[in-house]
């Protein structure tokens, strides 16, 4: 089993742990992350409540249930078999930051290289920190040099980072939080195209979009009517409207791939939106390409355009 506490390292790490990043505040962030790295369980200050985390909360039902407040007051958890993530509210931790640190055998304490150092750990410990550590970090105190001392004394066992993870303390500290979760939107199906150009596009997108109230799936429909609208420019063409078809393409390919950087940045993924995206996306190349043949003229490219929207749309489904 494994367990999780958020802590605050020092006196400047509260604002931080409220600073937006992409959309979801630190804290919501060190949260998330504690809950996809399996954490049945996920201690925090009380400090660190307010309306960002309020509004997770509402959104993601499974974090209600594991996250449980802690004030001045909370009296230690008692010893059992589990194993205890140590995450700083004021840090950016991706969850696969710490495949490396889950990994090694439960039995001696693991961080992850650097962060002691700035004491702002990052670690798996077969124990929970110590009780007298306890009031201190439950009222949302500093608590980041303590908790490095301790580790330093158990003989920890280092990892690097296999992930993106930033302290946030310092100067530009937003800044380097934000390029790092962008450095990971891209996917592993990504063209050159996507990566020189739709990406490069979509991220200024999404940038904007993870400040509103739209949802993937909302987005997802936008790229639809885009997409739709580029095959009506192909169907019967003119070299205008060719080209205009070519214009809303690109841009529906830029839409669409804002809609899964909207849901992994903001932590709204699902498999109605996946399903929804493929869906979308068959849709708009079986057209395009129906639509081509279409403008070809004569039955036999028309018949070719169909056999081609129908491979589109097989090749999709399996």
């Amino acid at each position: 089993m494994l367990r999780a506490v958020l802590y605050l390292p020092d006196a400047a790490a509260l604002p931080l742990a409220g600073t937006d990043v992409c959309g979801r505040t630190l804290a919501v962030r060190a949260m998330v992350t504690a809950l996809r790295a399996g954490a049945s369980s996920i201690v925090a200050p009380a400090v660190l409540r307010n309306a960002a985390v309020e509004r997770a909360l509402r959104r993601m039902p499974t974090l209600a249930t594991a996250l449980h407040w802690l004030d001045a007051g909370t009296a230690p958890p008692a010893d059992g078999p589990a194993r205890w993530l140590l995450l700083p509210a004021s840090s950016l931790v991706h969850t696969h930051t710490l495949e490396g640190l889950l990994a090694d055998p439960a039995g001696r304490p693991v961080v992850l290289a650097g962060s002691t150092d700035a004491a702002a750990p990052v670690a798996v410990t077969p124990a929970p920190p110590p009780p007298a550590l306890w009031p201190e970090l439950a009222a949302g105190g500093p608590v980041g040099p303590a908790l490095a001392g301790w580790l330093a004394g158990a003989d920890p066992l280092s990892r690097p980072a296999t992930g993106p993870w930033v302290d946030a303390r310092g100067a530009g500290g937003r800044a380097r939080a934000e390029a790092a979760l962008e450095a990971t939107l891209s996917i592993p199906a990504d063209s050159s195209m996507d990566r020189h150009l739709h990406r490069r596009c979509s991220r200024l997108i999404t940038r904007g979009l993870v400040q509103t109230d739209l949802t993937p799936n909302q987005v997802s429909l936008v790229s639809l009517a885009i997409g739709l609208a580029a095959i009506w420019c192909f169907w019967g063409a003119t070299p205008a409207s060719a080209l205009a078809g070519v214009v809303l393409y690109a841009l529906a390919c830029i839409v669409d791939h804002s809609d899964g950087e909207l849901a992994r940045l903001t932590f709204q993924e699902s498999a109605f939106g996946a399903n929804l995206d493929w869906t979308i996306d068959t849709v708009v190349h079986a057209g395009l390409v129906l639509g081509i043949g279409l403008t070809a003229g004569g039955a036999v490219m028309a018949a070719i355009g169909a056999i081609g929207a129908a491979g589109v749309t097989l090749s999709a489904l399996f």
